[in-house]
């Protein structure tokens, strides 16, 4: 493993993000470090100074407030799968998705606010939460900030970092609002478990029909917010572009109970 000058593992959100703020010291956000573990063990990360593990800051819950699901950012995706509440959101939506996050391991590792700073292309929780109209909680150290997720752009607070940390602050939190919906889900892969090459989630019920697209741009994206494929091993731009919309298709075919 790459030698790190400093490892700091505060208690409390603010002395997290005083830290992170350092300029003389490029300190990065540990969470579950399935990510920021390997990046420094291959040495394909070789700007970093120090972590800040935030594993003392309480932040692995889950549990429901008012009409949300609140998420703290360090509960795992195994976490999320096993919630009773969690688990059965509009017909168990999340914990389908979480399944192509990755093996067991991984998944007993890598955390929520993780998978949501990360935001990459073909993750289909991210999709899911996008669908589920989810928001994020950051902290600058002296106040909370509620943003839609759908709103945020990448890298976010807990992802990359250089020196010096971001104002806007750490994500501490992943609020899912509680509402009476269905769920459709339709994925195109290489093999039944792999990452997709695109995949969709579509939610319906109450007023809502919302569609999350990944594999079709930079992020996953909603459906709407315009199409931007790359090509690739798995496949060209034409041919993601043209099965976003079989995709689109089936996940709502199966939220409508077609």
């Amino acid at each position: 493993m790459a030698l790190l000058n400093e490892y700091h593992k505060p208690a409390t959100i603010r002395e997290a993000i005083q830290l992170l703020g350092r300029t003389e010291a490029n300190l990065v956000p540990l969470a579950g470090g399935s990510q920021l573990i390997g990046e420094l063990e291959t040495r394909s990360r070789r700007d970093v100074d120090g972590v800040v593990d935030l594993s003392g800051l309480g932040l692995g819950y889950i549990h429901i407030e008012d009409d949300h699901l609140c998420v703290g950012a360090m509960a795992t995706i195994s976490d999320l799968m096993a919630h009773p509440e969690a688990g059965a959101l509009a017909g168990g939506i999340l914990r389908r998705a979480a399944r192509y996050e990755g093996q067991v391991n991984l998944r007993n590792a890598a955390t929520i606010g993780g998978i949501v700073a990360a935001a990459e292309m073909d993750s289909e929780l991210y999709a899911a939460l996008l669908a589920l109209g989810a928001s994020i909680v950051t902290h600058d150290g002296q106040s909370e900030t509620t943003t839609p997720l759908a709103s945020t752009t990448p890298p976010l607070p807990a992802g990359e970092v250089g020196r010096g940390f971001p104002s806007v602050g750490l994500i501490t939190e992943i609020r899912i609002p509680r509402a009476d919906l269905r769920s459709g889900h339709a994925r195109i892969a290489r093999t039944p478990m792999d990452r997709p090459i695109v995949a969709a989630v579509a939610v319906m019920g109450d007023g809502v029909e919302r569609v999350a697209l990944c594999g079709v741009a930079g992020r996953p994206i909603l459906d709407g917010d315009g199409i931007n494929p790359i090509s690739d091993f798995k496949g060209s731009a034409e041919y993601r572009r043209e099965m976003a919309a079989v995709v689109r298709r089936r996940a709502l075919a199966e939220a409508k109970g077609g």
